[in-house]
């Protein structure tokens, strides 16, 4: 492959022995001294003059760094398709044999064990060893570790299977707990860390009727998609997060609702804070919804201190 071939499948940048296999030193001198070439790092050169993407700059680290250097973490999970946007620094992990001074915008690990895959020509840690990596990061929540693995799965970048097989080689995982006791509702089609703890503390543990997961709808001509939607009792139940549901948002939920409603399905709508602290209300509510539509089934107590029954009480008396 010629110099300009490899420079355009860089990202624009190339190591010095690249460039010395198809070029003198001299030559290379010369680019660099009349600034045709830009150093980034030493033994690795831009060969153009414009701003340097983020990609151009995963491609430095790599080549300065070495061929057991490895893109990682939110990096990783950008050339992935996980993140949605480019990270600020580059972050690679390295063998922990590898001895390299640290460089500007480059962050740099060094551990024991390291699977990686090849993508586009970079080297980059596996979706599984991304996604657990991710959710170990001191400022992951267990509702952001949760929406981590969920993201990756309902986008196919990676199977249950794999998450669970590399969280198990992770004895020490801040969330290795609520990872796996989620892998199951993640596996139903479960898109967030809120949606798994509406399954699990709402639904599962009040013995509800189950309910489909991010399902596809029309409405009012638009494509949409719903949280929660059981079409046996034309109950439909959604989780709004801390954004997007104020000012216009809220307006277009109340749109949708009506819409619903005109069909004649009803929307149970509820916040994250009432999912995370008022779930056997929450219970009690959609149980009341359910019935009144025909459910013919019965709840069960989340546990000893439930109070799933003194909401329904409130329910028939009001």
């Amino acid at each position: 492959m010629d110099l300009e071939s490899i420079a355009w499948r860089q990202a624009g940048v190339v190591s010095r022995a690249q460039a010395l296999a198809v070029m003198s030193e001299g030559q290379l001198r010369w680019l660099l001294h009349r600034r045709r070439w830009l150093t980034v790092f030493p033994g690795v050169y831009q060969t153009h003059t414009g701003p340097l993407s983020w990609t151009g700059r995963s491609w430095a680290a790599l080549l300065h760094y070495g061929p057991h250097a490895t893109l990682a973490l939110d990096s990783a999970a950008f050339v992935l398709g996980i993140g949605r946007q480019e990270p600020h620094n580059v972050q690679i992990v390295l063998p922990q044999s590898v001895r390299r001074d640290p460089r500007p915008g480059v962050e740099v690990q060094r551990r024991r064990r390291i699977e990686w895959i090849q993508r586009r020509g970079q080297q980059l840690t596996a979706p599984a060893f991304t996604v657990i990596d991710l959710a170990a990061a001191p400022s992951a929540s267990r509702d952001d570790a949760i929406s981590i693995a969920a993201r990756a799965v309902q986008k196919r970048i990676v199977t249950v299977e794999a998450l669970a097989a590399e969280l198990a080689r992770r004895r020490a995982h801040p969330h290795r707990t609520a990872l796996e006791l989620s892998c199951g509702v993640i596996a139903d089609g479960a898109e967030s860390g809120l949606e798994v703890v509406y399954v699990d503390k709402v639904i599962r543990a009040h013995g509800l009727p189950p309910m489909r997961m991010n399902v596809p709808d029309r409405l009012g001509g638009s494509r949409i998609r719903r949280d929660f939607d059981n079409e046996e009792f034309g109950v439909v139940a959604e989780v709004d997060g801390v954004l997007g549901h104020e000012g216009f948002g809220r307006t277009l939920d109340a749109r949708r609702d009506r819409k619903t409603l005109a069909r004649g399905r009803v929307t149970a709508r509820q916040t994250w804070v009432e999912v995370h602290y008022q779930a056997c209300e929450l219970a009690a509510d959609l149980f009341g919804i359910l019935r009144s539509r025909g459910y013919p089934g019965h709840y069960t107590r989340c546990s000893r201190t439930c109070s799933i029954e003194r909401h329904l009480i409130v329910h028939m008396t009001s």
